[in-house]
Parts: C-alpha cells; sequence; structure tokens
C-alpha cells in the first residue's frame, strides 16, 4: 500500500506537463534534466526522513512532525540560523500549505480546460461555475480519510486508464521538428519548476512515514522512496518524450494539443475530467490537516475543543475549494502555475529545507571527510534558492504576461 500510494501520488495529472517541459528544454537536455531532478528529490527525501528519524531518536519519542522537526534541527545547528528555528513551525506550514493549494489549483485548471474543451465553451468561467457545485459536494461528502482513500482509488484507475490512452494517442506520425537543447535560462527554469511539482512528494511520504509499522521500508535501497518515486519519473520522462515527438511544441498540457476530432481525445477528456475531481479531495486533506494543526497547537495554554476544531473543518473545507476557485479564475493557465509552484514552494519544502536539516543536525564536526555533507549542502541549498528566487520570479512573470495577453482587446477571446 506504502508503493500503491507514492506512485498514485506522482501518477497524477502532472504527467501530463511533461511534454511540455520536454519541449522547452529539449530532446537531449530535458530527459536528462528530469531524472536528475528525480534523483535530486529521491536524496532529499530521504535525506529528510533520517533527520526527522535522528531527532525522534535522540528525543526518545516514536515521531517528530516535519514542523517540529525542522525547528529542533535548526536550533540544534549555527546561532545564525536560531531565528529561523524559533519560526519554524510556521514557516513550514505556510509552505505545505501553499504547496497544496497551488496543487488543488492546478486540478481545477486541469478540469477547467478539458470541460471546455469537451463543451465547446469560448471561456474557462462558465466551465468554472459548472465544476464548482459537483466539487463542494465532494468535499462536503468526504469527512473522513477512509471515504476520501475509496474515492481516490477510482480516480486512480480512471487517471491510470487516461495516462496508458495518452501513451496510444502519442504514437502517431511524428512532427519532425525538435530542438534538443536550450539555449536560453528561462525555458529550464520553466521545467525545473515543473519537475519540482510533478516529481516530489513530500507530504505523502511524511504521512506513509507517520503510519507504518516498520518505517524503514521508505529509505531501504530498494524500498519505498526509491522505488517508489524513481519508477514515475522514468514513466514521466518517457510519456514526456514521446508527447513532445508526437505534437511539437505547446503551451500548455498534452490534453491541449490532442486531435478533439477523433474519438480516442474526446475519452481522454472526459476521464480525465472524472479522474481529478475524484483525486481533488485527498489533495485538500493535507492542506487543511495543516490548518487544523497549527490552530490546535499554536498556544500551549489555550487548546481547542474538538467540537471547536470540527467546525473550523467544516467551514474550512468549502472556503478551501473557493480558494482554489478564485485563483483559477484569475490564473487559468496551467502549465505556468504549475512551474510556479513547483519553483516557490516545492524548491524549500523538498529541497532547502532538509538539506539546512541535514546541516544542523551533524553541526559542528560531523560532516565527513573534506567536509563533504556540508558542501554538498550548501550546494543543493543554493540550486533550491535559485529556483525558489529566479525561477519563481521569471514564472511570474510568464503568468503576467499572458494575463496581459488575455485582456487585451487584440484577443479574440476579449470581452
Amino acid at each position: 500500500m506504502a508503493y500503491f500510494n507514492i506512485v498514485r501520488s506522482l501518477f497524477g495529472p502532472g504527467v501530463l506537463i511533461m511534454p511540455l517541459a520536454i519541449s522547452q528544454t529539449g530532446l537531449i537536455l530535458g530527459p536528462i534534466l528530469g531524472l536528475s531532478y528525480g534523483l535530486l528529490l529521491v536524496h532529499t527525501h530521504i535525506m529528510l526522513l533520517k533527520s526527522l528519524t535522528e531527532i525522534a531518536r535522540q528525543l526518545k519519542i516514536p515521531y517528530i512532525s516535519y514542523r517540529y522537526g525542522f525547528r529542533l534541527a535548526v536550533l540544534h545547528g549555527p546561532p545564525i540560523f536560531n531565528g529561523i528555528g524559533k519560526c519554524g513551525p510556521q514557516i513550514i506550514a505556510i509552505f505545505m500549505f501553499m504547496s497544496q493549494l497551488g496543487i488543488c489549483t492546478i486540478f481545477v485548471i486541469l478540469t477547467s480546460d478539458s470541460v471546455r474543451d469537451l463543451m465547446d465553451w469560448q471561456s474557462n468561467n462558465t466551465a468554472l461555475l459548472a465544476l464548482l457545485p459537483p466539487f463542494l459536494l465532494l468535499e462536503f461528502c468526504m469527512k473522513t480519510l477512509s471515504i476520501v482513500s475509496y474515492i481516490a482509488l477510482a480516480g486512480t484507475m480512471l487517471n491510470l486508464m487516461g495516462l496508458v490512452l495518452v501513451i496510444y494517442q502519442t504514437l502517431s506520425d511524428p512532427v519532425k521538428i525538435y530542438k534538443y537543447a536550450a539555449d536560453e535560462l528561462m525555458p529550464i527554469l520553466y521545467a525545473c519548476g515543473a519537475y519540482l511539482c510533478n516529481l516530489s512528494a513530500v507530504g505523502v511520504i511524511l504521512q506513509l512515514d507517520k503510519n507504518l509499522v516498520n518505517p524503514r521500508i521508505m529509505t531501504s535501497k530498494f524500498g519505498v522512496i526509491p522505488v517508489g518515486m524513481l519508477v514515475p519519473t522514468v514513466v514521466s520522462m518517457i510519456v514526456g518524450v514521446l508527447g513532445y515527438w508526437s505534437f511539437g511544441t505547446m503551451e500548455e498540457n498534452i490534453l491541449r494539443v490532442l486531435p478533439l476530432d477523433e474519438v480516442t481525445a474526446l475519452i481522454i477528456l472526459s476521464v480525465y475530467v472524472i479522474s481529478v475531481t475524484f483525486a481533488y479531495p485527498i489533495q485538500c486533506y493535507p492542506a487543511i490537516a495543516v490548518v487544523i494543526e497549527v490552530i490546535k497547537y499554536h498556544d500551549p495554554m489555550v487548546v481547542p475543543g474538538a467540537k471547536m476544531l470540527h467546525r473550523i473543518e467544516t467551514f474550512g473545507r468549502p472556503l478551501f475549494v473557493l480558494l482554489t476557485f478564485t485563483i483559477c479564475y484569475f490564473v487559468p493557465f496551467q502549465a505556468p502555475f504549475v512551474a510556479f509552484t513547483g519553483n516557490l514552494c516545492t524548491a524549500m519544502v523538498s529541497v532547502v529545507f532538509p538539506a539546512l536539516m541535514d546541516i544542523c543536525l551533524k553541526y559542528p564536526d560531523e560532516y565527513g571527510y573534506m567536509n563533504f555533507h556540508l558542501i554538498k549542502n550548501l550546494l543543493l541549498i543554493a540550486l533550491g534558492l535559485f529556483n525558489w528566487i529566479v525561477g519563481a520570479f521569471m514564472c511570474g512573470y510568464i503568468i503576467h504576461v499572458r494575463i496581459l495577453s488575455r485582456n487585451s482587446p487584440n484577443n479574440p477571446g476579449f470581452y
């Protein structure tokens, strides 16, 4: 089940944007860069779990959360990081919530685009209005994790069926016009954000580590993280290469370039609308859990009662859905938003913070031969911060330009 859950997470709708990432970076550089980021995320995820395990061992407790583990690890390190450590739980909570908010918004953008293409509507706004009631209903009905898991299982089966049909659709006549490597920084950072967003599964991994009877299978040589993350990474690269090979350069995910005059393409769109809708509640669950945890443990002297927490959760779920739909209304562009989310959130949660924790836990003199671990983690932090600052800025700029273009009077869809 642990293998299934992580594979289910990484084989989500994010695979559909891989052809765009490959088209931006090139037919040779793209897969190399994607596999490199996949290996990097496997390493940082294992490093994160080992850091949390070491903290729990020293405290003689069975488990510690990412939020408080980050705080204790950073406070153990050099004094210069003490300010970050004291605000550690709030920092992790903000980035985790933003990450889940971004993922859920991506789901809404994907489904609204697909519904618009199926119904041949001129605007996403009509599709958003049509999708809002079922999304709210699903969120209202799925009050327990067990119900959410069963519905998500059905969505996963549909998602895998859609992925098989997408691969079948890509095996057509190639466009025969390719680029093999990008020669500019912007498309590379654009693709790196997509890789970070789609190949990371830190939320799922933390939940698995918490609930497994033997958490060591997560980080073993052929454990859940190495196998469960690398296999989807390789498959994602194959889908990306096939999509670029078949359809060439694209602006959004591969669903937007399928020939809608064919029955197979319409079936693919329909399958993904249903599967992504079913998968949406399980992506909302961690975000609401973060909010509840922050409220519950914000002040040790004032702990909210069970009824109060239940009310907050009851009102928080529909508000979260409305928030994702609102963001989608203003930013209805899946590809740049995926890259923006990856660079802004995943780069910090999955790369920078685990590397910082490892540096602090090994402080002052456990960095190995010639300070290998210190140098390696500093390079990881530099890479993550570069993605966070430069990558997020460039992707935000692309979103800004596309919004201006959409609202231009010269746009045929301008109202």
